[in-house]
């Protein structure tokens, strides 16, 4: 196999592809990227690592030789960044060695056959729905925070999506806090049927998913489904992902209701006030000592305190306060994760008692787009501090 390939276009497939191959395997095929040529004279690269995958096709500029070869990938990507910007040759012979130049610089380094390359599941199916890269890169971006890296539970190791007609509704929770957000938008069936879909994506694959959607695109994309991979489609680029199969929690039941105390604040100072106090917050679990922040509501006042050996900070902010006057202990990132994905100027903080969750949810209206945030609180120690 030989062609010559302008560098830009290649490393446009290649960087999003590096995320869906495998370091922690014993099958060195997967630890690689399939390079083939194509009849219709492009080029085609794949990586998978047996639970996501990624497919590309680029436009050469010339092909002498077809082929199908096995490429490392680290050692390709590292290769690729320190060459010029310029057309690349990628030769590969009959004995599996690769010769990678542009200009008077080469690499040499060993090719596998792509036969070695493990099978790739069934990318065509009619079970799907079409809907904008930037709606379902924002959904992603509201919820991925409260996502479990682990747990017995599977299903919460994943974001839960419900798409019906109009209507995308993306839930996360790992047990201390718990995201859902949903969008009226534009979908549309791919077979042309209703809409009545419901699935779950690992954590894992959906960091590699919004890459792939990229950044401030309003393009389509046609996401599809089948038993067990959900693939989204978008342009020349596959990306495809095992769903987790099981059924996701019952979230509806764990959203905190007739809460009695409801506190207005403005989003900016609140996150900037939650900032400060986390500085204090991890020094805490760097010291083993539980880190929280202390939350006081009194009055039309709202303080954030926290404290530990090496020192303390106390910050108070305007607010409006309805209810009885609280105090109330919270994980300080939990509470900056969750303002920071936050929408509007000003968000609501509905409580209920030190000992339940709180809600936070914004202000201003929306009617295509609402959110809730819930966290559980922690237990302080009996002085509050």
């Amino acid at each position: 196999m030989k062609f010559t390939i302008q560098k830009s276009s290649f490393m446009r497939v290649l960087v999003p592809a590096m995320g869906t191959v495998s370091n922690k395997n014993t099958i060195t095929a997967i630890e690689g990227v399939l390079i083939e040529t194509l009849d219709n004279g492009k080029i085609q690269i794949s990586t998978y690592d047996m639970n996501k995958g990624f497919r590309a096709v680029v436009e050469p500029v010339e092909i002498e030789r077809t082929g199908r070869f096995i490429i490392n990938a680290q050692r390709l990507y590292q290769t690729m960044r320190v060459l010029p910007d310029d057309d690349i040759t990628f030769d590969i012979n009959d004995k599996l060695n690769c010769e990678i130049s542009c200009g008077k610089a080469s690499f040499s380094m060993f090719a596998l056959k792509g036969e070695d390359f493990p099978n790739l599941p069934d990318l065509v199916t009619d079970n799907g729905f079409t809907v904008s890269a930037d709606i379902l890169r924002k959904m992603i971006s509201k919820v991925s925070h409260s996502i479990a890296d682990q747990d017995k539970r599977p299903m919460l190791c994943g974001a839960f999506f419900k798409i019906t007609d109009g209507n995308m509704e993306v839930v996360s929770c790992d047990s201390y806090r718990l995201s859902k957000c949903n969008m009226k938008c534009d979908i549309s069936s791919i077979s042309g049927n209703g809409l009545n879909y419901s699935f779950i994506i690992p954590g894992h694959a959906l960091g590699e998913l919004s890459k792939v959607l990229g950044d401030g695109e309003d393009e389509g994309v046609k996401f599809y489904l089948s038993r067990k991979h959900a693939i989204v489609n978008k342009g020349d680029v596959i990306f495809f992902t095992r769903t987790i199969d099981s059924e996701y929690i019952d979230y509806n039941r764990m959203i905190p209701r007739d809460n009695g105390i409801i506190v207005t604040i403005d989003k900016d100072r609140l996150l900037s006030g939650l900032e400060r106090a986390n500085i204090i917050a991890e020094e805490k679990i760097q010291g083993s000592g539980k880190s929280y922040v202390k939350l006081s509501v009194k009055d039309q006042i709202f303080s954030l305190t926290s404290s530990s050996v090496y020192g303390c900070v106390n910050d108070e902010m305007d607010c409006v306060h309805e209810g009885e006057d609280i105090d109330i202990g919270f994980n300080c990132r939990f509470l900056i994760d969750a303002v920071k994905v936050a929408e509007g100027e000003n968000l609501y903080i509905k409580l209920k008692n030190p000992n339940q969750a709180i809600m936070i949810e914004a202000v201003e209206e929306n009617d295509e787009f609402s959110y809730a945030y819930v966290i559980v609180p922690v237990r302080m120690d009996y002085s509050g501090n």
